[in-house]
């Protein structure tokens, strides 16, 4: 018995170095996806359009809190245009869940934006998805959800 348990002891002992790895790795993804979401937020604010093509995949669905759903280059060519004009946006509670070579963001913000001159203040969550590509994470899919309480 008890060499049973010393036993279990010792394998388990064995494991943590590999868990603390995997854990650090861990951090250190939700870290590089943090910085990219705030990356994505300055290039909206700015309508950095260099910058979204960096962030977004070519394969990226964006749904917008109505319910209307643009590819990258409808959305991208949007702000490029100036059809779309970020003004303000207020994020907070937001999250970060590591799959492999996913990564999954939610986010509560407050967004005001200028859509072919029409005011649009919106109250939502997010979920942003992210993939692990030969160039970097890319954001794959946006998904906002507003909120009419």
């Amino acid at each position: 018995m008890k060499r049973t348990l010393l036993l279990a002891v010792v394998l388990a002992s064995a494991s943590l170095p590999a868990f603390a790895q995997d854990k650090k790795a861990s951090n250190s993804v939700e870290q590089a996806v943090l910085k990219l979401e705030q990356q994505w937020e300055d290039a909206l604010l700015k309508s950095d359009v260099a910058a979204l093509e960096r962030i977004y995949d070519d394969s990226l669905i964006y749904t917008h809190s109505s319910g209307a759903v643009d590819n990258k280059s409808v959305y991208v060519g949007n702000i490029k245009s100036g059809v779309t004009k970020y003004e303000s946006m207020k994020r907070d509670d937001i999250k970060v869940s590591v799959y492999d070579d996913t990564a999954l963001v939610i986010c509560h913000w407050e967004v005001h934006v200028l859509n072919r001159g029409n005011k649009i203040d919106t109250n939502a969550r997010y979920i942003h998805v992210y993939v692990k590509q030969k160039d970097g994470w890319k954001m794959v899919a946006h998904q906002a959800t507003r909120i009419t309480q």
